[in-house]
């Protein structure tokens, strides 16, 4: 038991220090460039939004049910 107190008594001041070192590094740079245009998206989103749409003003075939 005092062996493992010991041990970590010993390793402590070095897992902070790794969290210090891994701090000290200066982070990376982003680099996105993006490689379509965004009105694109917009028209694939357009086309999805009227698909939902219509579908959900098509009547139904119950409508001999409907009071």
């Amino acid at each position: 038991m005092r062996s493992m107190i010991r041990k970590i008594s010993l390793l402590a001041p070095l897992a902070l220090a790794t969290v210090a070192l891994a701090q000290a590094e200066k982070p990376p740079e982003p680099s996105f460039t993006p490689q379509t245009n965004p009105v694109v998206g917009y028209l694939v989103m357009a086309i999805l939004v009227g698909l939902v749409v219509t579908v959900s003003l098509i009547p139904s075939k119950r409508s001999h049910t409907d009071t």
